[in-house]
């Protein structure tokens, strides 16, 4: 049964996440019995493994007879079922504010979307707001844990930006946080973000990128003499707007969104740029499940 988003999602658009799930290019050892089957075979429910303790697992799974002895926490593993941890990263800078209606309102929209698939389909959830110094939230399991993530995702959205995009997510590399999804709804125009992509995935992160620009973005209608003001940095500079100028902005802007999906793809990830006029159900069903996003 769906859960009501008190504004973040529809009743229907609910009812068309409830038959989707995660669908990982990698596989990935759960901390806690999931409902994703193992791509290894011919295994029953049994234990599999020891690795370390990693921020978030699941303390039923803690190994204490080995904490006692060897003062290290380890997490025992299983072959059969698993779970996949989706950090579920929010870009909440200056820059999302842009737009009618905002990225950020959007943005908002695609973090309960995709952190909901994840609740109901037995997968772990973790928040992070980019722009924010916080760690990700603690982790969140299964449906009832709906109203807790749109709560966050809400609250998360009102924090003052501190940090950068980018500096956001290198903070995620210096963390002990076990490897999973990372999903992030940003509209990803730092010129660092392909490098920084690269590096989450050789940290063991498969990154989703839902680039949310725009449509004045991506086709801007300008013309004549403006005085541009960055929304995050403050600086101002004064430029002329003619056909040139319009052609060179959107080169670069499409250079930059290939430099991005390459850089996802090269982590076994995604990259999908929805403009802030499209319909949410349209995009899960008709471009994230056919390009294996979601099943």
């Amino acid at each position: 049964m769906a859960v009501d988003s008190s504004g973040l999602l529809e009743p229907r658009e609910l009812r068309t996440l409830e038959t989707l799930r995660l669908r990982p290019n990698r596989a990935y050892r759960g901390s806690s019995k999931g409902e994703r089957i193992s791509k290894q075979k011919g295994v029953s429910i049994e234990f599999a493994d020891f690795r370390n303790y990693s921020d978030g697992d699941d303390l039923r799974h803690l190994d204490w007879n080995v904490l006692a002895r060897l003062d290290t926490p380890v997490i025992r593993t299983y072959q059969d079922e698993e779970d996949i941890v989706l950090y579920v990263c929010l870009d909440c800078s200056p820059s999302m504010n842009f737009g009618e209606p905002t990225k950020l309102s959007v943005a908002q929209r695609y973090a309960m979307a995709f952190g909901y698939v994840a609740l109901v389909g037995g997968d772990g959830v973790r928040l992070k707001a980019i722009g924010a110094k916080q760690p990700p939230s603690s982790i969140m399991r299964g449906r009832s844990s709906a109203y807790r993530l749109m709560d966050a995702i809400l609250r998360q959205s009102e924090e003052q930006s501190e940090e950068s995009l980018c500096d956001s997510l290198r903070s995620l590399l210096k963390s002990n946080l076990r490897s999973g999804i990372l999903v992030l709804i940003s509209d990803g125009l730092d010129p660092a973000l392909p490098a920084t992509i690269r590096a989450l995935g050789g940290r063991g992160f498969e990154v989703w990128h839902a680039q949310i620009l725009s449509d004045f973005e991506i086709d801007p209608d300008l013309e004549g003499d403006l005085r541009l003001v960055d929304s995050e940095g403050g600086a101002s500079t004064e430029i002329t707007i003619n056909r040139d100028t319009l052609l060179h902005y959107r080169r670069s802007l499409e250079s930059h969104i290939i430099a991005v999906a390459e850089a996802t793809s090269r982590t076994g990830g995604h990259h999908l740029v929805i403009r802030t006029s499209d319909s949410l159900e349209e995009v899960m069903l008709k471009k994230l499940k056919p390009a294996r996003w979601l099943q």
